[in-house]
């Protein structure tokens, strides 16, 4: 069953109109699963568009049942296929859209024009999904989800590849959680620049951390507290981070929580990377292991303390 399109030349209800959302972006779909790109449970080489409506450059789309696209066969060798809602303006009246797949390579990657369509008001092709297929298997092996949601101002997507073609000016998306705003830099020239990322911190001027440098951008997690701990025979102890950092420390500080005996003057800090503790001693990923010293420099051995403690990783 093809899709239905209105917003092409011809009549329009006001029903049409009530449901369209023409001032949102570019491309968008309008429910969870709209459009959402599945493996075809029992055709080769073909993928289901599940129903729901789409929308592009004023077009809306409706899929009253799941939709079959068929893909070329491939018997060896890795490729990828994008599948896109495709719109064509020429045609008397304009339209209907229809549902198209693009090969695009050996890697997951947006093709600029001719490969895909872009012309709004003449022909253009609005990216849902890119799909991996793997030599002599006949179903997909991967799956990258490249629609838009959108509503009230704000947009949604899922995976990072829609800034290769939602780069238009002033646009912000939440992607996974991380915001991105593509917007005019030196000289005019636009680009994206992340605003941050829900449940993590921006550090500017990172300089080197601990065992690795993050990469540029990187969104910062940051964990604190305080713990009772008792030293052991030499003095030091292991503080386990509550949730592990997924990549690495970048800094942590060390601090006497309340007083205790012999406490005044006390210093807290990493025990250092030799002897057993590895890299935990200057801190890691897991844990830091720390010592405790008086005033005189003596390591305060199975001694209770309470630290309070605060680390960044990313």
């Amino acid at each position: 069953m093809a899709l239905t399109s209105v917003y092409y030349d011809g009549p329009v209800t006001e029903t049409d109109r009530a449901a369209n959302r023409g001032s949102d972006p570019d491309y968008l779909v309008y429910g969870v699963d709209d459009f959402k790109v599945t493996a075809h449970p029992s055709i080769p080489y073909a993928v289901l568009v599940k129903a729901g409506r789409a929308e592009g450059f004023g077009v809306t789309d409706t899929a009253a049942i799941d939709q079959v696209v068929n893909c070329d066969a491939l018997p060896s060798g890795t490729r990828w296929d994008l599948i896109v809602v495709r719109r064509n303006w020429q045609p008397l009246g304009g339209g209907p859209s229809t549902l198209a797949a693009i090969s695009v390579g050996a890697d997951p990657t947006i093709p600029g024009a001719p490969t895909r369509k872009v012309g709004p008001g003449v022909e253009d092709d609005q990216p849902i999904a890119l799909v991996k297929w793997q030599g002599g298997t006949s179903a997909p092996v991967q799956f990258i989800d490249l629609r838009m949601w959108a509503g009230n101002g704000g947009l949604f997507a899922k995976d990072n590849l829609v800034r290769t073609f939602m780069n238009k000016i002033g646009t912000v998306i939440n992607i996974a959680g991380a915001i991105w705003s593509y917007q005019l830099g030196a000289n005019d020239v636009p680009g994206w620049v992340k605003l941050g990322e829900i449940g993590k911190v921006e550090l500017f001027g990172v300089g080197t951390a601990v065992f690795g440098t993050p990469p540029p951008g990187t969104s910062f997690l940051e964990q604190e507290g305080t713990i009772v701990q008792k030293t052991n025979d030499v003095g030091a102890q292991r503080l386990v981070w509550p949730v592990p950092f997924p990549n690495g420390l970048q800094s942590l500080r060390l601090d006497s929580g309340d007083s205790f005996g012999n406490g005044r003057g006390v210093v807290i800090a990493p025990a250092g990377g030799s002897g057993d503790y590895g890299t935990a001693g200057w801190g890691d990923k897991q844990s830091v292991v720390y010592e405790v010293v008086d005033a005189a420099g003596n390591l305060l051995k199975n001694k209770t303390v309470r630290i309070s403690w605060s680390a960044k990783g990313w």
